[in-house]
């Protein structure tokens, strides 16, 4: 047996891996809630195994450019086994007994800006001799095709995690419960903090705001409690702020709310997590209903919409649900809004002469619930409870089927993305 050989292979091995400190490449496909200059990229920890374990406090974030490495702004989000984010003292307390509050692990997600990718290090750069990295490759889709963007994880045998007020692009205010950004300012309902009841643009010379262009975001439920017709509303809820997570990218504000049902029924607890980014948000509801739906309730349906105010900033609102249909907001209704009303979809476009609203309701696949959009455009209908005057683009999504929903943990996902005018 030739031994020089595998001495030689080894002494080549060893060569390598002494100037070699990238231990892992990963190729992802870029994951971006809302598209534009100010998106995040969202990547689950399952999608980077070498970082399992791995304590959060050694993790930072870097790009290469110009032949030398930048750290970057990024954020760690935990989660549970049951998707859930981990804020509150009780799931601590679970993720402290398995060991994993301090590590990262394959619940958990890594946030970094999009315009943070940058080049990918040349192999032979004598800077890699200086770190321990992992490489991400992420894959993007442009007009043109795809391209790749590469951003290198940092591991640390010191604490390096980034200051939280270090190029923040978010901010929040506990005492008037608003989410500020470089876009929108959104506050919350007092009564019903489950509720948004206030959006803001950005005027576009930053110096302040445009006033608040909305009436009210609603939630209605209608049906049947065994035969007898019911109606339940907001005022039906006991709603709880009961944590919020603040990070240099994303804010996340956690509801508990319980609604009121019939007699000594256990009320469902829904937690609202409002997952609040740069240019967008996302509202995860939890549902959690300790009885088979269908024992006691038929024919129910939920209505979620937003309902506009039409006196604030000369608000001009329209409708897209392709690029072939545009339905004109004005307080009137039409026939082409009630054939709105019987399409099946989860997606529209609104636009308004200030920005854009993309709004999308992700329904997973084993939640049997099924959605249409819902519009109601008169100024002369009043809508109890609150009998506001007038209803104007009050714009959402009806779900029926709701009877067919299991004493189960479920995942209930409303996103809406904005971009101001250009």
């Amino acid at each position: 047996m030739n031994y020089s050989i595998y001495f030689g292979l080894y002494l080549l091995l060893l060569s390598h891996f002494s100037h070699s400190k990238i231990i892992e490449t990963y190729t992802i496909r870029g994951n971006s809630v809302c598209a534009g200059d100010s998106s995040l990229v969202v990547t689950s920890a399952i999608q980077i195994p070498a970082l399992s374990g791995h304590s959060i406090k050694q993790i930072s974030l870097l790009n290469y450019s110009q032949e030398r490495f930048q750290k970057i702004t990024f954020q760690i989000d935990q989660k549970d086994a049951q998707g859930r984010y981990v804020f509150d003292k009780k799931n601590e307390k679970n993720r402290q007994s398995t060991g994993a509050m301090n590590t990262f692990t394959d619940n958990d997600e890594l946030v970094f800006r999009s315009k943070d990718m940058n080049e990918r290090v040349d192999y032979s750069s004598n800077l890699l001799k200086q770190y321990t990295l992992i490489e991400l490759e992420i894959i993007i889709e442009t007009n043109s095709g795809e391209t790749s963007k590469w951003i290198y994880i940092k591991l640390d045998d010191e604490n390096s995690e980034l200051d939280s007020g270090h190029n923040t692009t978010i901010n929040y205010d506990y005492i008037q419960d608003e989410v500020t950004s470089s876009v929108y300012k959104i506050g919350f309902s007092k009564a019903h903090p489950f509720l948004l009841d206030r959006f803001h643009w950005r005027l576009s010379d930053k110096t302040g705001w445009v006033p608040d262009i909305t009436d009210m975001m609603k939630i209605r439920h209608t049906g049947r409690f065994f035969g007898l017709p019911f109606k339940r509303t907001q005022d039906d809820y006991y709603s709880q702020l009961i944590a919020v997570q603040e990070g240099p990218l994303r804010i996340i504000r956690r509801t508990k709310n319980n609604i009121r049902v019939f007699l000594r029924l256990k009320s469902p607890v829904l937690f609202i997590d409002y997952v609040m980014m740069p240019n967008g948000f996302v509202m995860d509801t939890t549902i959690d209903i300790p009885f088979k739906v269908s024992f006691f309730f038929s024919e129910l349906t939920t209505v979620t919409t937003m309902d506009w105010n039409n006196l604030a900033d000369n608000l001009k609102l329209s409708i897209q649900t392709d690029k072939k249909t545009t339905i004109p907001i004005n307080g009137s209704p039409s026939d082409k809004k009630k054939a709105f009303n019987l399409i099946m979809g989860n997606s529209f476009l609104l636009n308004s002469n200030r920005g854009n609203f993309n709004v999308a309701l992700n329904i997973p696949d084993d939640f049997p619930i099924q959605s249409n959009f819902y519009l109601r455009d008169a100024l002369d209908e009043m809508d109890a409870p609150e009998n506001y005057p007038g209803q104007f683009g009050n714009i959402g999504f009806k779900t029926t089927g709701w009877e067919n929903v299991g004493s189960q943990l479920y995942h209930l996902k409303f996103t809406v993305c904005v971009d101001p005018a250009k």
